[in-house]
Parts: C-alpha cells; structure tokens; sequence
C-alpha cells in the first residue's frame, strides 16, 4: 500500500471512523480517570506500592495504544479521540466525585 492509498478518503470513509474514535476516547477516558482515582486511594492509604506502579503503567499504555489506534484515522481521529477522553472525564468528576456545572 503506498501512501497515496493511506491518505485517500475514499478507502476509510471518516464519517464511520470518527463516531468510533469519540466512542473509544470516551471509554479510555472513563478508565483512566477511574484508576488515578483508585491509584490516589491507594497511595494515600499506602497499599501495595507495585500494584500503584502498574496501575500508573497500565493507564498510560491504554492512552498511548488508543491514541496509536486513532492516528490511523488521521488528524480528525486524534482530536475526535481526545474529545472522548475529555467527555470521559467530564463524565467521572460529575459522577464519582458530585462536581456540579
């Protein structure tokens, strides 16, 4: 595949791309945020320091393999991808921890 393929629209049309980056983000975002939360509980508690190491890990893997995923839609994926992962978090402080607007 050469690179006039790639960037062509027609082989991956974006408007089926992008509802699925935003979805992903969404959901990257929601367990990021979810496990620094778990992480801050632990630290503060001083439960098992590996697992607070493998969580901080594990959640920076996640978004480095999302947003590897996203940039095969291009730069409207990466951007749409981190609408999600704001929308997640929005998400979580309204939900997890009673912020209101």
């Amino acid at each position: 595949m050469d690179e006039h393929t790639m960037i062509n629209s027609d082989v991956s049309p974006i408007l089926l791309l992008l509802p699925v980056c935003f979805s992903g983000g969404f959901a990257m975002g929601i367990v990021y945020f979810c496990t620094i939360r778990i992480t801050a509980d632990m630290i503060v508690s001083g439960q098992r320091p590996m697992l607070v190491i493998a969580l901080a890990i594990g959640r920076l893997a996640l978004l480095v393999c999302g947003f590897a995923l996203a940039l095969q839609a291009g730069g409207f994926g990466i951007l749409v991808t981190l609408a999600g992962v704001i929308g997640g978090r929005e998400m979580i402080i309204r939900i997890k921890w009673g912020a209101r607007p």
